[in-house]
């Protein structure tokens, strides 16, 4: 035994063998019932790991398919809450143009935006109304926050739309509570300037501006913006007025074109 010992740990390469040795002489020895009780316990525990790793990925498998699914259910109700979501906020706009009633007697056309163009330098859009519903150039374009622009182009179903912020694009306002007269132009980012306004009439800051009704295209008294900054010009003879206009110019989705006006009394 002694030798037996010293050789295993002298070659301890042959210690598998001598155990598979001494199990097999133990299974001859044992009776057949005692050597299959035994085997079947052997299979169960050499299998049992592997049996286990089974369940554990088919448990995987399982709770993969299921956030698939999860996931896909929850990408369509993500799609659902978007539109129910933007047809809420539509249906506040539609809801504050039915409620806009402007103080002088315009016939309005309502009609949506299909594009905006940004482009340098004109700057435009693109609107779902035209000469089938009696909409010609010139004719002026607002929402209920503000004026917007002008047609300046008009087919069967659709017009063309000069914006503000086009730099070719001038409309002759006014300060309401001076009434100190002035031609709006684009000033750059999201701003308008008010130019030629005498230096010696009042423009403060938090002044509405509106149009003054001059040049036949803007009805009188259309609100435009209010006054932000008001200071000299470079000569001293005018204001140097900057104005953040009423219209939201980043969200135009619904708008109204002017199609008849009237003078404002005062």
């Amino acid at each position: 035994m002694r030798y037996l010992t010293k050789g295993i740990f002298n070659n301890p390469q042959a210690l598998p063998l001598i155990i598979v040795t001494i199990i097999s002489i133990v299974m001859i020895i044992l009776p057949l019932d005692a050597r299959t009780t035994v085997s079947r316990i052997g299979t169960l525990s050499f299998l049992y790991p592997f049996n286990q790793l089974d369940r554990y990925l088919s448990r995987l498998d399982t709770i993969f398919q299921s956030n698939r699914i999860l996931n896909r259910r929850l990408d369509s109700l993500t799609v659902v809450v978007s539109r129910l979501t933007e047809n809420k906020y539509e249906n506040e706009r539609l809801r504050g143009m039915l409620d806009f009633e402007p103080h002088v007697p315009l016939r309005l056309v309502p009609s949506e935006v299909i594009s905006v163009s940004f482009g340098y330098p004109f700057k435009s859009m693109l609107i779902n109304a035209g000469t089938e519903k009696g909409i010609t150039s010139n004719m002026p374009v607002i929402t209920p926050n503000g004026v917007i622009g002008k047609v300046i182009a008009a087919g069967h179903r659709s017009s063309t739309v000069q914006l503000l912020f086009d730099p070719a694009c001038k409309v002759a306002a006014c300060v309401q509570a001076s009434r100190a007269q002035g031609i709006i132009t684009y000033a750059g980012n999201n701003y308008l300037t008010m130019r030629d306004v005498p230096i010696e009439l009042s423009a403060l800051p938090g002044d509405s501006v509106v149009t003054s009704g001059l040049g036949g295209v803007f009805p009188e008294g259309l609100f435009i913006g209010t006054i932000l900054k008001s200071g000299e010009s470079e000569g001293g003879l005018f204001h140097n007025i900057l104005i953040a206009p009423g219209a939201d110019f980043d969200a135009l989705d619904e708008v109204f074109v002017i199609t008849t006006s009237f003078s404002i009394p005062r």
